[in-house]
Parts: C-alpha cells; sequence; structure tokens
C-alpha cells in the first residue's frame, strides 16, 4: 500500500512496464481490483449501459454519506444527476465568475512584495470561501469563520488513509484516533442542518443563486425534491470535491508559472482561449487524482485478453494516460498550447472522470482555476524559490506540491482601477 499511496507514479510506471496495461492490484484493505490504462477499456468503461457499471466509492460512504452521489446505485444515480444538473451548467456557472474576482482580490490583497508566500494556503482559504458563499450561500461571517475553523482542523493524514484503509476512520468507541475527527463532523453537520433549515424557510429563496438554493428547489418530473439527508450528503460531497482539489490544482498552476516565465508573460493578457488551455495543462502535467475513475462492473467485462468478472472494480489510471507520449508529445514539457493544436478526446483527458459519473463540478472548477490564476498573473509578479519544480506529495486524495507552491512575490500591482488597467507598484 505505501508504493500505491506514496509513490503511485514510480510504482505503476514500473508495474505496466513488468505486466502491461493491465494488472491486479491489491491495496490496504480494499478488495482486489484491477487497474488499466488501456484506452480501448477506458472509452468502454466510460461509455455503454451506466446501468452495467457503479461507481466503486463505498470506503468513504462513512464520511459523505448514504445519500451521496458518489456512492449511490446507478439508476437513483441518474435520476439525481439529471436533477442536479442545471446548478453546475452554463449561465449559472459563470454567473459566480465576479464573487471569484472579489474573494480572490481580497486575497491577493494581504500579500506583499518581498515575501515569500505558501500559494496552496492562500489558494485553500479562496476555495473555501468560494464553496462557503456560491455552494452554501452562508451570509453569516461568524459561521463562515467556525466552518474555516472546523476544515482546517480535520486537515489530517487520516484523510489520506480513508481511501485505502477505511476501517481506520470507522466510528466506533475502540477507534480512539478517528474520535477528534468524528466529534469535528458532529459539529458540522450540525452547522449544515441548521443552514438547510434556514435556507428552507428563506422568504428569498427563489432570488437566490446560491447552489444550494437551487438544490432545494430542484423538483423531479413527480414533483419530489431532495430532502435534508440527501441535501446534506451532496453538500458535504460538494465541499469535499471542489475545495482541496481546486485549491491545489490553484497552487500547482503557480509553481509551474514560477518556473515557466514565457509561458506567464504569454498568459497576463491572454485571451479565454488560452487560459483554459493553460488551465487544463496544469491538469493534464500534474494529475491530482491518479486514478482518475473506478467502475464496479456488473457484468463480465472483457480488456484485451482478460475478462473481469461482475463484482470486480477496475481503476482507470489517469497519471499514465495524461503522460503516454502518444498522446501528448514530449509529455513533461509544459505547454499549454498541445489543447489548442490538437485537443485530446474525453478518454485521453479525465482529470475529473469521465462518463456518467464526471464530477458534477467540473465547469465550476474550470472556472475558479481561470478566474484566479489570471488574477494572480496580472496583481503579482512571482518567482521560483528553488531550482526545480516542485516534487509532487500524497495529501489527501490529491497529489499536491511539496512545500505548498511556495513563490518569492518580486512585484505587486494595484487592482484594476476605473480604466480596467493595472495600476504598477514599485518592485523590491
Amino acid at each position: 500500500m505505501g508504493l500505491f499511496n506514496w509513490r503511485f507514479a514510480e510504482f505503476t510506471e514500473r508495474a505496466h512496464a513488468r505486466f502491461g496495461d493491465t494488472f491486479t492490484c491489491r491495496v490496504g484493505g480494499l478488495p482486489e481490483s484491477v487497474l488499466t490504462k488501456d484506452r480501448d477499456a477506458i472509452r468502454r468503461l466510460l461509455t455503454g449501459d451506466p446501468l452495467l457499471k457503479r461507481s466503486a466509492n463505498d470506503q468513504i460512504r462513512p464520511i459523505v454519506g448514504e445519500h451521496s452521489m458518489l456512492v449511490i446505485e446507478p439508476q437513483e444515480h441518474l435520476a439525481r444527476r439529471k436533477l442536479l444538473l442545471s446548478p453546475f451548467h452554463g449561465d449559472h456557472v459563470r454567473s459566480h465568475a465576479r464573487l471569484i474576482e472579489r474573494l480572490v482580490s481580497v486575497e491577493l490583497d494581504r500579500i506583499q512584495a518581498g515575501e515569500v508566500v505558501r500559494m496552496q494556503s492562500v489558494a485553500q482559504a479562496l476555495t473555501l470561501e468560494v464553496i462557503l458563499q456560491a455552494v452554501l450561500g452562508l451570509s453569516d461571517a461568524r459561521t463562515r469563520a467556525r466552518l474555516h475553523e472546523i476544515f482546517d482542523a480535520m486537515n489530517t493524514p487520516l484523510g489520506s488513509l480513508v481511501l485505502f484503509m477505511p476501517q481506520l476512520v470507522r466510528r466506533s468507541r475502540w477507534n480512539l484516533p478517528a474520535a477528534p475527527f468524528w466529534r469535528l463532523q458532529d459539529e458540522f453537520d450540525a452547522l449544515l442542518a441548521d443552514h438547510i433549515a434556514a435556507t428552507r424557510a428563506d422568504p428569498r429563496l427563489a432570488e437566490r443563486e446560491d447552489i444550494l438554493a437551487m438544490m432545494v428547489l430542484a423538483r423531479d418530473e413527480d414533483g419530489v425534491g431532495l430532502d435534508d439527508g440527501q441535501l446534506r450528503d451532496e453538500m458535504v460531497t460538494l465541499i469535499g470535491a471542489g475545495h482541496d482539489t481546486t485549491a491545489t490544482s490553484i497552487a500547482w498552476g503557480v509553481e509551474l508559472l514560477a518556473h515557466n516565465p514565457a509561458v506567464a508573460e504569454k498568459a497576463r493578457e491572454a485571451e479565454d482561449a488560452y487560459m483554459e488551455a493553460l488551465v487544463k495543462e496544469v491538469l493534464r502535467i500534474r494529475t491530482l487524482l491518479p486514478i482518475a475513475s473506478a467502475r464496479q462492473v456488473l457484468e463480465p467485462f472483457p480488456i484485451g485478453r482478460w475478462t473481469i468478472p461482475p463484482g470486480v472494480t477496475i481503476w482507470t489510471n489517469g497519471h499514465a494516460v495524461h503522460n503516454d507520449p502518444a498522446i501528448y508529445p514530449q509529455p513533461h514539457v509544459f505547454r499549454p498550447e498541445r489543447f489548442l493544436e490538437d485537443p485530446p478526446d474525453g478518454y485521453a483527458f479525465m482529470p475529473f472522470g469521465g462518463g456518467a459519473h464526471r464530477c458534477l463540478g467540473s465547469a465550476l472548477a474550470l472556472l475558479e482555476m481561470k478566474v484566479v490564476l489570471r488574477a494572480i498573473l496580472r496583481r503579482l509578479e512571482f518567482g521560483p524559490t528553488s531550482d526545480r519544480i516542485a516534487r509532487p506529495v500524497r495529501r489527501h486524495v490529491t497529489l499536491a506540491p511539496k512545500g505548498g507552491a511556495r513563490v518569492q512575490i518580486l512585484a505587486k500591482h494595484a487592482a484594476s482601477g476605473a480604466s480596467g488597467e493595472p495600476v504598477p507598484a514599485l518592485p523590491v
């Protein structure tokens, strides 16, 4: 389990070289599973009848709850996805851009020229505030501050182990190491329950634009909405999936730009298409979730000369696909232009999974990364604090830059004024 968890890239590269594109894994306390980078298998796994494959996320059920989209069965998952699709697409997602711009400006105002800044911490504070306001619609500053404290306190190594040793986080009298985690979880649940009740009772609910409000108002074809338990579990899922992952992506973006000044200079005044390509290249070259998707097949599933029996989980190796030179020439080179010149298909770019279980919040995450990285580039001039790009290290479910993306702030520019142009400050 140690090599798989802490040295995933090196371990799987050696295993693929020895066993081929597909091999069996026995990791920690999880059932025997199959890991593949076979492109045809990945395509078939993410397409076809979604009722013949279920998500293989049972180990996180104690955290996200019984009603989360990450763990419910295929038929219910499709219905839930249809019900909740609207808040995560199109104009509604784009409507959050102003909020994100305002919040990132507040965070950047705290940074001074001459400082060495750990951008992972800056991005975490920012992305959590985006979730609390854009997703939960929380306007009470005291509640937001307490939730910040709770999430900081829950940021323990236990989060890394739950994926591979779920018994370590099980709630029970004998599991003393997990007790502080569950006390915080209970406090968070109580705060969330109060906020859901207040949202339902809000006389201006229909005017609100946050995602929780839209979920409360959502109805299926029979006029049935989500109950409090379902709302709680979906909110926990959105916070868990959208907070640390997006923050880590932003941190990687700053780390990579600090070591690639030519790309940073081009991106400062680039059009939106180039910024989107840059964000995608960050997500490709520093794959946050090396296992891009997990499916438990419910009927025999052929991969090459093997047939995987029903009930077995198949993991797709997103790291291997994102670093395949046949798909991405010179895969270790940070080059956003590749996503403008010859964009890959949906089975070669999988930072948000794929198919019927593709992350609902992917559009919001991409928007957040674009807005934040553009603001950082225009407000700050920064350079690296070491000669080499930081090594990826395990941080809960993601691979984050070691050291938290530390950069030297060389100069700072004021926020855009009436003319729309940044007012330069003197460098130090």
